[in-house]
């Protein structure tokens, strides 16, 4: 961005995207399935409360639960199709009865997209009435831009590698990299009811 830009949006009162985020992705050690899994009670999948915002919803990837399952025993299956090994699952959003947080119940799939953003890219900001967007962070910190209607204050949050957010449709945002490094993060929008 030029340092007249910068000046216009500093006068303004819009935050500055910064370039300093930390990359390093810290995750919480995996809980075993048998203690994550209980039949007939419900599965947190959440290790804190999300930060929800105006229309939109952060999830840390320090805060998704990571859920370890190994089999138990091998089946009659051929080998390619046997179970082995460890798989370590992380939960982003969920409807599944038991796991269920009413955040995208009755929605219905829209469009899944592979973003990447070079150094000094930004989308463009605007709303996107009658659907929702599921943001994942695969590589690269970027910043999300969101504020409730054009002329609010706009609030800029860091995207990191594992972090998911939740963007309603009368949320404006846009996603801005700053940083050296190329952005890569998957967008799963979603049809609201």
């Amino acid at each position: 961005m030029s340092e007249k830009a910068n000046q216009r949006e500093s006068e303004a009162g819009i935050p500055q995207p910064t370039s300093n985020i930390q990359n390093e992705l810290w995750e919480p050690e995996p809980i075993p399935a048998a203690d994550f899994y209980r039949p007939g009670e419900w599965a947190n999948i959440n290790r804190a409360p999300y930060d929800q915002v105006s229309g939109v919803t952060y999830k840390r990837a320090a805060h998704i639960k990571r859920v370890m399952i190994t089999p138990d025993a091998a089946s009659e299956a051929p080998a390619l199709w046997q179970a082995r090994g460890t798989t370590v699952v992380r939960w982003l959003f969920s409807e599944l009865a038991g796991t269920e947080e009413h955040l995208l119940a009755e929605a219905t799939f829209a469009f899944l997209h592979d973003v990447r953003l070079l150094p000094g890219a930004a989308t463009p900001q605007s709303d996107h009435p009658g659907e929702m967007h599921v943001l994942y962070g695969v590589a690269g910190c970027g910043m999300v831009c969101h504020r409730s209607q054009p002329g609010s204050p706009v609030l800029a949050r860091p995207l990191r590698p594992g972090d998911a957010v939740l963007i309603r449709g009368t949320e404006y945002y846009n996603i801005v990299n700053e940083g050296v490094e190329e952005v890569r993060l998957i967008v799963l929008g979603l049809y609201q009811p």
